[in-house]
C-alpha cells in the first residue's frame, strides 16, 4: 500500500511539480496581505491532493499516491490532476507561540528546504531549527510567498511540551493525517454527494413513493496501516525527547 511519506528538508527544492483527516489539530491558513513568523517542527509529509468544485460551487478534496495515475480520473475527465503540497508542524509567532499544522504548496517548502541544502541544519530540530517570515500576496493561481529566515531558534523546554501535547505524543500524527485514500474514499469525498443526489433523483422518476429517498451508503472504513517513523539525524526529536 502507498502511503504518505516523510522527505528530509532539501528533498523539497529538487521535487518536480510539473512532472507527467485532520483531527483536532489546528490548522495555520495562509491569507493574502498577511505575513506570519513560525517555527518548523520535525520533517514535513509530502502528498498529492485533489482540489474538485462540485455543481454547487463547494470545493472538495482528496489525497492521492500518484500525480499521473488515478483510476477516479479515468472517470471524471474533468478533474485535474493533483497538486503537490507539504505539511509540517509549526509553532504559530503571532499567535501566542500555539502549535499548528502549516499545509502549503511546494513554493512555501522550497526556501527552508534550500536553507537545509546550503547549510546542513535541520530547520525543524529542536536544536538547530529557525523561525522564517512568510509574507503573502496575490490572489487565487497568482498568490506568491516570499519566505525569508529570520534566526536560529532552539526549542525551549515549554515549547518542546506544548509540541508533545498538539500531537499527543504521536510523531507520525502528519502521516495519519494526510494518509492516502484509496480510490473508493476519493470517489466518495470528491462525488459522493452528486453520486447520492442522482441516484435519489433516478429512484424517483422510476416510480418511486414522493416520500421514498434512495439512503445513503455508508462511509468507506478509513484504516490506518502500520506508520514508519520520520527522517532521523542527529537533531531529530527521536534523541531529545
Amino acid at each position: 500500500m502507498i502511503e504518505t511519506e516523510f522527505v528530509q528538508w532539501d528533498s523539497i527544492s529538487k521535487e518536480s511539480n510539473s512532472s507527467s483527516g485532520e483531527g483536532g489539530s489546528e490548522f495555520l491558513r495562509l491569507q493574502t496581505g498577511n505575513t506570519y513568523k513560525i517555527r518548523p517542527i520535525f520533517g514535513p509529509v509530502k502528498f498529492f491532493k485533489n482540489f474538485h468544485k462540485d455543481p454547487t460551487g463547494r470545493l472538495r478534496t482528496a489525497i492521492c499516491g500518484s500525480r499521473n495515475t488515478c483510476p477516479v480520473r479515468d472517470r471524471h475527465p474533468d478533474l485535474k490532476r493533483p497538486a503537490l503540497r507539504y505539511a509540517t508542524i509549526v509553532i504559530d509567532r503571532n499567535d501566542d507561540n500555539k502549535v499548528k499544522i502549516l499545509e502549503a504548496p511546494q513554493t512555501v517548502f522550497r526556501p527552508i528546504g534550500l536553507s537545509f541544502e546550503a547549510t546542513g541544519k535541520n530547520p525543524g530540530g529542536s536544536k538547530e531549527g529557525s523561525d522564517w517570515n512568510i509574507k503573502v500576496s496575490g490572489k487565487g493561481l497568482n498568490t506568491t510567498y516570499d519566505v525569508v529566515f529570520v534566526a536560529n531558534t532552539p526549542l525551549a523546554e515549554e515549547e518542546r511540551q506544548a509540541i508533545k501535547e498538539a500531537i499527543d505524543g504521536d510523531k507520525n500524527k502528519l502521516k495519519k493525517m494526510f494518509k492516502i485514500d484509496t480510490p473508493e474514499e476519493i470517489e466518495e469525498k470528491l462525488f459522493g454527494e452528486l453520486k447520492k443526489k442522482e441516484t435519489t433523483k433516478e429512484s424517483n422518476v422510476s416510480g418511486s413513493s414522493d416520500f421514498e429517498t434512495t439512503a445513503a451508503a455508508p462511509p468507506t472504513p478509513t484504516t490506518t496501516s502500520t506508520i514508519e517513523s520520520g527522517p532521523g539525524g542527529s537533531d531529530d526529536f527521536d534523541n531529545n525527547w
